[in-house]
């Protein structure tokens, strides 16, 4: 509960500060006198055994979920959300307030700043990186839901039911799924949302209030939580209020409140946290009031913010679909061999009910599920608009139940132990623990999820961007740098060094009408616009053509298949030499290996992607050629008159195909399926070879197995 209490504190000083204009540096100091007044000695110095023991317990399981994802875990710089979030961090920390007049997109101001006041205390604290503070807050983020699963669930049941659920982190699918695919805001606010419901349990039935000598004193921790939700994600406040509205509701039926007080709570619980927010981070309710903000990229102002919709939405997002929602359903339930959680999330309903177990509890919870998936079901049939709860999009609603999920599933592990505790007794007990951890861990554990792990692997900035970065950041300064944008590392530059970039999620990849495509279009005809000192080509992806620049400006650096240009100066007399010590080619084979011969595929393959990833972890090693036209470059240590080039095709129909061997032009048929040919070729030792790849139609990838060299003559196959 103490972070959720400090984060909340942060979070609203930061807001304080900024409506005073006094700027953010006194948050450095903030968590350490909220420690220093919170932190109880005594209480410590008094711990039982049996609470040292569930407390090592817990710390076990942290540890372990925290060991695990920082061995796998990257930092997050991929594209769009995390932009956008690094922007938002970038211009607090210009500025010195959550409210700068300056910004680059408009709804960076109307986006609540809670999640990055946190991380911009890491960064005032660390001096640190913002993609490298997001990262350690990524990592707390796992660790705080892990000691959120705990509070909330021996809160609200017990807490052996508390400490299962925290273990079941480790394997519940949809944790696990969602939380490598890591949406910033939305999954910190998944342990301000337990943290919410945990203190509004405590405070609605007077329980564990001991240690604090006012009650007050605790209602208005639960008010600071909640309107640190808010602040996080709203999304999570809206799913704190229907279930406690639910359980408000029951607590009627039962006669436990009356409705008088049951309206007085909601005013407290619901309308006190939510008018905090609205004095805190007006821009939220009424966007207008940011008119006088001048948008740093005009040809970007996008005004039409979501929170206009908030109270109705109509639209549908591409992404909901029947096929969506089975995908979603599978993970949360039976993938990865995991039948016997999903037997658990059944048993939570059946057996509770049979033995009368904490019953408005449950009914809360899963009133709660039902609702979000009848949201869903609406979603994909009728889309009839519903306030508030509807303005999501499908997978977000599905979002929802993620932190309930690993309680149901303890649930159900905890009664149905004791169930088998009344029928076999406590001695054969231990032995059905045993089995049930099996089913639980190990089982599951066979059924290797590549698709998971890949996605981990789908950031932009690697180790070799990462060198260029600090290869930039020592030559340059306050520069302008021209990057191609999708799927790029170059937006990154901003976070990695003092220069800029043209291009980034932030302006939606366009300067006036300038796209990068535009801008290579305007190059080949002998003009720079813009003003750019560099080109920084990262060649994942269809990006910009490098061959382009090379043949007209001086390359500076190439490292691993990423051009630094000076557009500045077109003194080309060096570039081969640069260029050539880093795609010598002293073997008979292009492998479509692209961790191993990824600096040879040098333009319209992808080298950084999720499922590059994914074929990788299969053994399956090719190059992605994903647009029409594909490069590859190499200088070999001798001559050769033959290659073979292996490769599939994922297009359902045949399709013409052009190999350019250096400027020779061979038309070969693309079938679907396998592909090898062998071509006549001249390949010269110490030159530039230059091997293109023209499809007629853009449609289905081709996946480059191997490209062989040869210097003898094979019969054409």
């Amino acid at each position: 509960m103490a972070g959720a209490i400090g984060f909340s504190v942060l979070i609203l000083v930061a807001y304080i500060l900024s409506i005073l204009g006094t700027g953010l540096s006194p948050l450095i100091h903030v968590m350490l006198i909220i420690t220093a007044l919170t932190f109880d000695f005594h209480k410590y110095a008094k711990i039982s055994k049996d609470e040292a023991l569930t407390l090592g317990k817990l710390m076990l399981i942290v540890g372990l979920i925290a060991i695990i994802k920082v061995l796998i875990l990257k930092m997050p710089t991929d594209t769009v959300d995390s932009v956008f979030h690094a922007y938002k961090v970038q211009y607090i920390l210009k500025y010195q307030s959550l409210f700068p007049p300056k910004v680059p997109v408009f709804n960076v101001l109307s986006y609540p700043a809670g999640y990055h006041t946190i991380v911009t205390w890491v960064v005032l604290l660390s001096g640190d990186l913002i993609p490298h503070a997001m990262l350690v807050v990524r990592v707390w983020s796992w660790i705080l839901i892990a000691l959120g699963t705990y509070l909330f669930a021996s809160v609200w049941f017990d807490g052996k039911v508390g400490i299962y659920s925290a273990m079941v982190i480790l394997v519940a699918n949809i944790y696990n799924y969602y939380l490598i695919i890591y949406i910033h805001p939305n999954f910190l606010g998944f342990y301000f949302f337990m943290a919410t419901l945990a203190m509004f349990y405590l405070v609605l039935n007077k329980k564990d209030t001991s240690h604090y000598s006012d009650w007050t004193i605790i209602t208005i921790f639960f008010i600071l939580i909640a309107a640190g939700t808010l602040f996080v994600h709203p999304y999570e406040f809206q799913a704190y209020v229907f279930i406690a509205a639910v359980y408000l509701l029951i607590s009627i039926y039962y006669k436990e409140l009356t409705l008088k007080h049951a309206i007085l709570n909601g005013l407290l619980y619901f309308v006190l946290p939510l008018a905090i927010y609205a004095v805190l981070n007006p821009y939220f309710w009424w966007p207008e009031l940011a008119s006088k903000v001048a948008i740093e990229y005009p040809w970007a102002s996008y005004i039409e913010v979501a929170v206009n919709n908030l109270a109705v939405f109509t639209g549908r997002n591409i992404m909901d679909t029947w096929d969506r929602f089975k995908f979603m359903v599978n993970w949360a339930t039976l993938r990865n061999y995991s039948y016997f959680a999903s037997l658990l999330l059944v048993a939570s309903v059946g057996i509770p009910l049979s033995k009368k177990y904490k019953l408005k509890e449950l009914a809360s919870l899963w009133g709660f599920v039902l609702f979000v998936l009848l949201l869903i079901l609406n979603r994909l049939t009728y889309n009839i608009p519903i306030p508030f709860y509807g303005t999501a999009a499908m997978e977000r609603m599905f979002l929802w139940l993620t932190p309930l999920f690993p309680v149901f599933i303890a649930v159900g592990l905890r009664t149905l132990l004791d169930t088998f505790n009344e029928v076999v007794g406590s001695k054969k007990l231990k032995a059905i623990k045993l089995i049930f951890l099996v089913f639980l861990f190990i089982v599951p554990a066979q059924g290797i999820a590549y698709d998971m792990i890949s996605n981990e692997a789908n950031y932009y900035v690697n180790a070799h961007n990462l060198e260029d970065f600090e290869w930039i950041n020592e030559r340059f300064s306050g520069i302008t740098v021209l990057n191609s944008c999708d799927a790029d590392s170059g937006q990154w530059i901003p976070f990695f060094t003092s220069n800029t970039v043209l291009f980034s999620y932030v302006n939606y990849c366009r300067v006036y009408n300038y796209t990068p495509k535009a801008v290579e279009a305007l190059i080949q005809e002998g003009i720079v616009p813009l003003n750019a000192t560099l080109a920084y080509i990262d060649t994942n992806y269809p990006s910009l053509n490098p061959l382009i620049f090379y043949t007209r400006f001086k390359l500076l650096r190439y490292n691993n298949g990423n051009w630094i240009f000076d557009i500045t100066s077109k003194n080309i007399s060096e570039n081969y030499d640069i260029l050539k010590s880093q795609i010598m080619l002293c073997k008979n084979t292009i492998s479509g290996d692209t961790y191993e011969d990824g600096r040879y595929y040098v333009y319209g393959f992808m080298k950084k992607y999720v499922m590059v990833e994914y074929f990788h972890l299969h053994g399956l090693n090719y190059a992605w050629l994903s647009g029409q036209n594909g490069t590859i470059i190499f200088v070999p240590c001798k001559n050769y008159n033959r290659i073979a080039i292996s490769f599939i095709s994922l297009s359902p129909d045949p399709i013409n195909t052009t190999i350019l061997i250096n400027g020779v032009s061979h038309t070969i048929i693309a079938n679907p399926g396998d592909n090898i040919y062998e071509l006549p070729a001249e390949i010269q030792s110490g030159t530039l070879n230059i091997i293109e790849i023209k499809k007629e139609r853009n449609g289905g990838l081709f996946l480059i197995k191997s490209i062989e060299f040869s210097d003898y003559n094979w019969r054409m196959g």
